[in-house]
């Protein structure tokens, strides 16, 4: 009977090593010294470029950034290898007001609900841990695109919580205060000073401005409602017909169907 050669995998696992593998120049190291010097200037130039790109642009390293990068060309190198950072890490202008969306839920029976989405006087000062609804909380004004697919989600969150009760409309509320500048926060007037000192200021004492975003009818929002499938895996009851208005969607897939259909109707036309 003829020996069964092992697999590959079963030789890496369970035999031993055949030998020792030679090593260049009898050192540990994969490449010689040729090879470390170009590999340790090629790391050193990708840090330094990193470096010229992600560090203030003003300042007094201007001309020096400027003369290296003409040298160096690190911008280009950069851009070339999708290295490009926008991170901001050393922004010069810090955030000069506090702002949050307070998120109200009108029911029914025309009641409000402040959903408590905002973080302005739910958090204690100073705070070490940043929550992902805050970002995202104070990410909404920013851009106009996020407050519709946002509020659709307020209205289906509603609803599931809710026993598949929709809710009627969703109030999106914009509040900031101004922050104080460094001359002012020192010595703080007596109506934003701390509690427990005189230097500094306390953020939730701050006057507070109010300016409406917009107001979303949910039955109104496209994907604002739970789908026939969702209400019954949570096992609610069947909404009404037309309740549920699903999203449009045009991904690559969605196209690619869509232009199979017209070129078979478009055989199937009689000639």
């Amino acid at each position: 009977m003829a020996e069964v050669e092992p697999s590959l995998a079963a030789t890496l696992l369970h035999q031993p090593p055949a030998g020792e593998v030679p090593t260049v120049d009898g050192g540990p190291w994969a490449y010689g010294r040729w090879g470390l010097t170009l590999v340790s200037l090629c790391i050193g130039y990708h840090v330094l470029a990193l470096l010229l790109f992600i560090t203030p642009q003003g300042g007094l390293a201007r001309e020096a950034k400027s003369g290296l990068d003409r040298v160096l060309h690190s911008r280009s190198y950069v851009r070339a290898t999708s290295n490009s950072q926008t991170w901001s890490m050393f922004a010069p202008n810090p955030h000069r007001r506090n702002i949050f969306v307070r998120v109200l839920v009108e029911d029914q029976g025309g009641e409000t609900w402040d959903l408590g989405h905002d973080m302005h006087g739910r958090r204690s000062y100073p705070y070490v841990l940043y929550d992902r609804m805050a970002k995202v909380n104070r990410r909404l004004p920013e851009r106009r695109t996020y407050l519709r697919p946002y509020a659709a989600w307020v209205c289906r969150e509603w609803e599931q919580e809710h026993g598949g009760r929709p809710a009627k409309r969703v109030h999106l509320i914009k509040i900031w205060s101004r922050i104080p500048p460094p001359s002012v926060a020192y010595r703080a007037p007596a109506g934003i000073q701390t509690t427990w000192t005189t230097l500094g200021y306390d953020p939730l004492r701050l006057p507070l401005h109010r300016k409406p975003l917009e107001v979303y009818e949910c039955a109104l929002l496209r994907e604002g409602q739970l789908s026939p499938q969702r209400r019954s895996k949570l096992g609610l009851s069947e909404a009404p017909a037309g309740h549920y208005r699903p999203a449009k969607l045009k991904t690559w897939v969605d196209e690619a169907a869509r232009g199979e259909q017209e070129r078979q109707n478009h055989g199937a036309r009689p000639r």
